[in-house]
């Protein structure tokens, strides 16, 4: 299992501490949905850099058994971006085989 992130230069060491911190939690939780992951690609990019505040946009790819789960997100807070990011992410593999709880028989 592969996990690339492109662009965690622009990232300071907090910020970083921060997005790894946030992976590990995450990257438990959808492993357990899909089983057989293959890759991780994220791209992390910083728009409008105003003073202290920086605009962040990331943008994660999920390969799994041939197939794949794109989700996208952006905020002016790192770790907001990477939670909406990968409740995106749930989202879809949610959908994609109805995992959801509400929908019980």
């Amino acid at each position: 299992m592969e996990i690339q992130t492109k662009g965690l230069e622009i990232l300071n060491e907090n910020e970083k501490k921060d997005f790894e911190t946030v992976l590990g939690k995450y990257y438990e939780k959808i492993e357990r949905k899909l089983k057989d992951i293959s890759s991780i690609v994220f791209h992390l990019k910083e728009y409008n850099r105003q003073g202290t505040r920086k605009k962040f946009s990331i943008h994660a790819k999920i390969v799994y058994s041939g197939k794949f789960f794109e989700a996208d997100s952006f905020d002016w807070d790192l770790k907001r971006t990477i939670h909406k990011l990968f409740r995106k992410m749930e989202e879809e593999i949610e959908h994609k085989f109805h995992l959801s709880d509400k929908r019980k028989k």
